[in-house]
Order: structure tokens, then sequence, then C-alpha cells
């Protein structure tokens, strides 16, 4: 961000009536947004920040946090991840104002101030959503009593663009909160120079079949802002109805916002798969009606999901259409990250998703880097943009620039001239840094030959995050341990100094142990040991920290935030594959969690054959590396049929086996836990289960029936013939008897498609189970890969239970179907082969399936009950 700007900003604080006369941007003739001191384009960056009300501020209370000090927390990491965009999302129609619009003074309000005040000290920029419309108890105070007392539960979403009185709180709750006076400021909310934008209201209900009225609504709103003598850009939303953009444009609102979560939302588990043909593309913001608009995200995010891909695919298409401000939707606070505790769809915390936070430093510079209006083609051509890059097959993305190196995984790419570099940040290891640990770190040149190195606890995950949350459910652990790290750049040379630097504000927030730090040390071969804070490595020697600048970019030079710390006791997870293949070598993996590592693990196992199957008295050694461990069964040992296992993790004199957690080993005399893990050894040529409904059910994604049904249609049933679990799926009617053109269930199969990678090419047919619910049905079978290429075959069945049989070479290039559908719209509900792919010589790939999709169509029956899908290898078996 231009340091003008920044000065500008902190002349406000001393002269705020005189500067509120003259907004830091300004619209130009095309409706592009621009710095008024350097008329350089606006390109701002960063997230949501809900603590002052709602979820957020009641999750704080749950872990009894100082909200004000949480504030002060998460703004620095939004400075640290070079983030200066910030939505303001106040809930003040539900918990700062009553029926009739007054403002209330109270805590909320409080925070809010507090926050703006914060956040204006590190330059971040803001844009103010004082009306929310949904309800601010869900999900966990939906009984709260009393009720909150504002015009948005008295009213209603329903009412509010079309009841006089609703609109007539609206109008003066606006002008008193924008007239109100910030205390920790002493600036009018109207006058805040560090906001830029007013978005009227959040996601409101819109009528576009009444276009004076929607009209007649924008406008009232605006002349309320207008009349405060507000002179900010005034934003109306667009994306919850596109049919909207005719009013907005003969609105006097001056731009709009849209939102954008492709993967879906509120799946209830992390999903698995490449979504990224899901952010190809934005069509519907390239509407004629919105042209020469200026757009705002207001809320983005690619829930269920912690990869390291979809933000910076995401900010090449908000570029694309012509975004200037993007704000993820939302924001976890430092001191409830842990938990996933706010809004249970999303997640994202420097600390506590450290390759997904890595991903939003990387979009927050792409933003700033790439063209606004620039089309990048479609997927993977688009996978470079730029000088950024993403990798499905890595969970990768990078910045590979002349002055900055950044990536959310190990990477191979080589910065183009490594003197040039002054940013080095990144999650995992790359030619200049590598890293032993799993945690974010941040390497930044202060001087030729003097860099600062922060470091933050490894983020080690333990259960979903996106499981419904509990107050006492730790889902993230951060934990601290030592490291190997190798830094390379020209500079620093093989041999530098590794300087300690003492940090605060820790002293303050009581968790200690990091203000008194140990002695420099010498690198050797660029290669140290480095613990969690923040260091300067020197190429001639220790230095003097007096003599270091304040401030590294909006962040202090000793400032460094640790997360609280966690009591969970040892945890292991399997991470074993569901199949192996018989006469190979098997490598069974698991990951052990706890504060410092243990002293030896070893794996037990058995082949389950019944009741007179042996004890599990077979065990190796297993190879510890950070928080994985890996013991490799022999091929000898890999005979056909289901195995069990456990793992037992040694640490002084206690011995403890999991999944049980229980003590002593399954050796001892005394041992009589029978918990364990499971896998199946399997022949080559034994058929793939791909589908079996009564494991797979919970995890299929469905074609969204307009925006309230998330859920898929269906139900299990038994079949009558052989017992097993069948799958009832029925084409969905309406009370007017409209259905879908297309009701599609999708699974991902890419586990089970990778644990038989080594034969998968011999696959020859796909053979189903199943019968239809009419005379004449049709079920579309699709094979998707992960590329989103798909490959189609149409079954036709009666009523009677019966067996087909499909040959791969039956399949032909067509349309998958992306799912979990994203909101909002439709636009990309189909996905057409990638680029360069479904030609006359192409064939599926076996091994990069991903996806098994079963869809029902309009006028070809009523729907199918299917009790098995398989991929066979010739003969039946």
């Amino acid at each position: 961000m231009p340091r003008l700007i920044l000065l500008c900003v902190t002349l406000a604080l001393f002269a705020p009536r005189a500067y509120a006369q003259r907004e830091l941007i300004f619209l130009d003739s095309s409706g592009v947004m621009r710095w008024r001191n350097t008329k350089q384009e606006v390109a701002l960056f960063g997230a949501n920040y809900v603590l002052p009300t709602a979820s957020d501020y009641r999750a704080a209370g749950y872990v009894h946090g100082d909200r004000k000090q949480m504030i002060d927390e998460d703004m620095a990491q939004f400075a640290r991840m070079g983030w200066d965009g910030l939505r303001l999302t106040f809930w003040g129609d539900w918990e700062s104002a009553d029926s009739a619009g007054n403002l209330i003074a109270n805590d909320h309000l409080d925070l809010l101030d507090y926050l703006i005040a914060r956040a204006r000290e590190r330059g971040i920029y803001m844009l103010f959503s004082p009306i929310q419309l949904y309800g601010s108890n869900w999900p966990d105070a939906l009984q709260e009593s009393p009720p909150p007392p504002g015009f948005g539960r008295y009213y209603g979403k329903g009412r509010m663009g079309t009841d006089s009185e609703a609109i007539a709180a609206q109008v003066n709750y606006l002008r008193q909160i924008l007239n109100h006076v910030n205390p920790y400021t002493h600036v009018a909310l109207k006058d805040e120079p560090a906001i830029l934008f007013i978005e009227l209201v959040n996601e409101p209900w819109h009528h576009p079949e009444d276009l004076p009225g929607s009209v007649r609504y924008i406008n009232a709103l605006t002349d309320a802002v207008r009349g405060t003598g507000c002179t900010k850009l005034i934003f109306y939303n667009v994306s919850q109805d596109f049919r909207i953009g005719a009013a907005i444009r003969q609105s006097k609102a001056q731009g709009v916002t849209f939102g954008w979560y492709p993967t879906g939302l509120n799946s209830g588990h992390e999903l698995a798969g490449n979504y990224l043909r899901g952010a190809d593309a934005y069509p519907d913001m390239q509407r004629p009606e919105i042209a020469r608009m200026p757009r705002i995200v207001y809320e983005f995010d690619s829930p269920d999901l912690r990869t390291g891909t979809m933000y910076p695919a995401m900010a090449r298409t908000f570029r694309t259409v012509g975004t200037q401000f993007a704000a993820m939707f939302a924001y976890d606070m430092l001191g409830t990250a842990s938990r996933n505790l706010g809004w249970q769809t999303h997640a994202l915390n420097m600390v506590y998703t450290a390759r997904k936070a890595m991903s939003a430093i990387i979009a927050a510079e792409a933003m700033r880097r790439l063209p606004r209006g620039r089309s990048f083609g479609g997927y993977p051509e688009n996978t470079r943009f730029g000088d950024f890059h993403i990798s499905y097959d890595g969970d990768l993305g990078e910045l590979v620039a002349r002055d900055a190196l950044m990536y959310t995984s190990n990477t191979t790419a080589k910065p183009p001239e490594p003197a040039a570099l002054r940013r080095v940040y990144g999650h995992g290891s790359s030619s200049t840094v590598t890293y032993g640990g799993t945690g974010i770190y941040f390497l930044d040149k202060v001087r030729p030959g003097v860099w600062r190195l922060e470091v933050y606890p490894d983020a080690v995950p333990i259960r979903d995050p996106f499981e419904p949350p509990r107050a006492d459910k730790i889902v993230t652990r951060a934990i601290s341990r030592s490291w190997p790290m190798t830094v390379t750049l020209p500079d620093l040379g093989a041999s530098f100094t590794i300087q300690p630097v003492p940090t605060s504000p820790l002293s303050q927030n009581g968790r200690g142990g990091q203000g008194v730090r140990a002695d420099t040390t010498r690198a050797t071969e660029g290669r140290f040991t480095v613990t969690p804070g923040v260091y300067v490595l020197s190429q001639s020697g220790a230095v003097d920290l007096t003599k270091m600048p304040a401030e590294i970019g909006q962040i202090g030079f000793t400032e460094y935030h640790p997360p609280p710390p966690d009591t969970v006791p040892l945890t292991v997870i399997s991470w074993a594959a569901p199949q192996y293949l018989a006469g190979r070598d098997a490598d069974i993996r698991a990951r052990i969690v706890d504060r410092t590592p243990p002293d030896s693990v070893v794996l037990f196992y058995r082949r389950a054959a019944g009741a007179g199957a042996p004890s599990i008295q077979e065990f190796l050694k297993c190879r510890v590396t950070g928080y994985e461990c890996v013991a490799t069964i022999p091929a000898a040992s890999m005979r056909d049929g289901p195995y069990q296992f456990v793992v037992t993790v040694f640490r002084g004199d206690t011995v403890t086996t999991f999944p049980a957690g229980s003590r002593g080993k399954p050796t001892d005399w005394n041992y009589n836990d029978s918990a364990s893990w499971k896998f199946d050894v399997v022949n080559p040529g034994t058929a793939l289960r791909l589908f079996d409904p009564g494991s797979d059910a919970a995890r299929l994604t469905f074609t969204r029936i307009g925006d309230a049904g998330r859920r898929g249609l269906f139900r299990l049933a038994w079949s009558q013939v052989t017992g097993q679990p069948v799958f009832h799926l029925e084409l969905p009617v309406d009370a007017s008897g409209s259905s879908p053109a297309d009701y599609t269930a999708s699974l991902v199969i890419r586990d089970r498609v990778r644990a038989r990678q080594e034969t998968i090419a011999a696959a020859k047919e796909l053979r189903l189970r199943l019968r239809g619910l009419s005379a004449k049905q049709t079920l579309h079978v699709t094979l998707m890969e992960d590329d989103g290429t798909s490959w189609t075959a149409s079954v036709v069945s009666d009523s009677a239970w019966n067996e087909q049989t499909v040959p791969l070479s039956a399949f032909t290039a067509g349309r998958g179907v992306l799912l979990p559908e994203g909101f909002p719209g439709e636009w990309n509900y189909w996905v057409d082969p990638a680029t360069g792919r479904g030609g006359a010589g192409d064939r599926p790939r076996l091994d990069h399936l991903e996806r098994l999709q079963l869809s029902l169509r309009r006028d070809e029956g009523k729907g199918v009950e299917v009790e098995s899908v398989t991929l066979g290898f010739g003969e039946k078996n």
C-alpha cells in the first residue's frame, strides 16, 4: 500500500473533521475506484471479522476470552499476512438497536468502535455492513432469552424491502450509527477515513419483479446515508438474485457487492477432491446491466476445505471480473480457532490453518499484482497466471516473483533472482528455506545481510474441523517444537548468526516463556535449529536490536502473538489406505500428535479371519518423521483378507495403545481391549467397490433445489432379495408437478482408487446392481477425473432387480456436475472436459478417477434403487 496513503490515515487521527471532507478514494468515469492522492487503482484483500457481534461474540465468551485483546491479536495477524481489507460485519440491526431503529450503546457497539480503531492503526481499510438481516442468535442461541431487541428480529428479513415501517427503522438506524462518534478515534463513523465503502444491507430479499419498488428501497437507504453528510462509496448486493442488477443501475447506489462459495456450504465434514474447476469463471459478474460499476466481494470462501489452491484461483477470477475489494468469510479468532467455534463451514486462521492461511496471503498478492479485467483461460491452462502457480497434485499455491517467494506446500520452484528477494513466506520447504515443522513462517529483509524470521507453532489437525463444533472440542493443535531449518540467501551466505528477539506483548497476555530467549547461535551451511518465535538472521554477527526498525510493514519488530496452550492428551490418527494389494509391501501410516515426540512407536497387526484368528501378536517398529509414523508390512505377510491393527506409543514408562487409548500393549497378558483399525488386502483382480450405500450415503452430495434444498432427497432401504442396504433415489417433484432437468448424486472415490493405483489401469468394466422405480428407467452414470473431464454412459433398467455390466469402452466424453453446488447462482453446474481433453483419441485415465455420479433426468422415469457399483477387472470375483 502506498506509504502516503497510510500517512494520510495517520494524520486523520489528529485532524478528523478537516480530513473527513475528503475521502481517500474516488470513482473515475469508467467506474474504477482509485486512490485520490496517487490515482492508482484500489485493490484490497482481507476478511470479514465478526467478533463484536453474533456467534463470534458468543464464541469468545465460551473460551472466556478478553475480547479487546482478541481484537488486538487478530488485527496483528491481518497485518502479518499483508491483508489491507476488512469487512465490518455488524449485527446492529439485531443487537445494537431497538425495534424502531434507535441505536443502543452496548458492548457490541463498543467492540465495533475498538475494532475500527485497531484496524486503522494497522493500515487496514474497511467495508462497513451495518444491517445483516439474518438472526444474530444462529446457530447456538436460537432459544436466547430475552431475545435480541433489534428491528431485524422484529420485522424479519422478508419485510425489510417492502414494509414502510421496516424501511423507516432502517433509515433511522443508518442515520444514527453513521453519526455515532467512535470514542477511540473521536471520529463519527460517517467520517472515518479508513472506512472506504458502505454496504447498505447484507443479502437482502430482492424483489426484481418490482423494479420501481426496488429502486425506491435502495434510494431510501442511500438517502439516509447521504443525509448524514457521509460521502463514502455506497454499494448494494447483486448476487442474492442477479435479476436485481437493473434496479441497482437505476438507483443512487454506486457499486455492487457479490459473494462466492464455489464448494457449497455446510457439508458437515471436510471435502476431498479437486474443486479448482469451480473457480474457473464468474460470468454473472459480467452482465451488461452492471457494466462500469465498481465490484466488491463482500464474502467468499472455499467452505469445508483447507487446501492451498482455492484462494489464489478465486482471486484470479475476482480480478478477471474487475473486483477491487475481496473479503473472505469469516476469519477465526486466534483464541477460538483451535475449535473452529464461530462458523462451522468456514475455517481460516494464520496459526491453526497454516496452509490455507498462506494461500490467502498469496491471494492478497494476486489482488495487488494481477491486472483487472484480464482472463487467464480455462483449466488447466489457468493454473499459471502472472507470477502465480497452483497445482492440485501437490496442494500447492505459490508466488514466484523477483521480490517475493511464497508457497503453501513443498515446492521446487526457484526465484528468478534470489539476490532481489525481500520476502520469503512459507508453509513447507523450498529452494530458499527448508523446514521440518508444519507451522507458517515469515522471512523479511531488513537490510542487506540482515533478515527478520518469524516462526509459528506446528498446526496439527486431530479432528475434522467441519464437524459440529463444541467449546470443549479441540480440532487442531498448535504445538511448539524445535525443528531444523536451512536458509539459502545470497546476502546471508552459509554461515550467519541466529539471534532471538525478546517479543511482546507476551508479558501482558500471561502465556510467558518467550520474553527471555536463548543466546545467539550460528548456522552451519545455512542450517540451524529453530523454535517458534522471532529471530534476526545476520551475516555479520549479532546486531544491536535497539537499532532495528520499529516496524516491519504494519507489525512491530518485536511483536509476536502465539496461540494459547491446550491440554489435549496424546492422539493417534490412522492414515491407512482402505485396501492394499496382496503380495506387495504395504506402508501403514499414522499421525502421532503430542507436545513432545514419542520414544518409539510400534504397529501390531493380524489377519482377521474370523473367530479363530490369532491375537494381535505380529509387530513392526514404525519410522517416525515429525508427526507421521510409517510401518511397512512385508509382502510375504500380505495375503488376501481383512486385517486389523493397533498403534502403541512408548514414552518413558508410559505405554498407550490406540485407537482405544488403553494403557499397555497387545502382547501384555492383561491387555483385553478389542478396538482396532481395519484395512483389506485384495488380489489385483478383485473388483473395486465404488459405491456401497450403507457406508457411502452420508458422504454423497446432491444437486441443490433452490437455496434451501442443500440436503439430498434420498433414503436408504433394504433389498428384499439380498437383504443389503440400497440407495433409493427419486427425481424430485414439486407441488406443481415440475422436476429439475437433472438431479445428480456425487461421491468422491479418490482414496479407494488411489489404493489400487498399481493395477487400476487393468479395469475393464463397471458393474451395477439396481432396479428402476418405473417400467423403463434411465440412469446416467458418470466417472469424473480430477481435472473435471467426465465420461458418461446410460443404463436402462426395468423395475426388477438386475445386474448390468457396462464396458469402460462404452463411456464417452461428456459433462459432469460440479458438486457440492456453489453459491450463488447455477452457472457452474455443468463441467465440460478440461482444456485439451475429450477429443476423439482421448480415453478415461483410470488412475485419475475422482468421482462417481448417478444422475436422473426429466422424462426418463421416476427413479432408481442401487445396491452396488463396482469396477471390474475381467472375470467376476
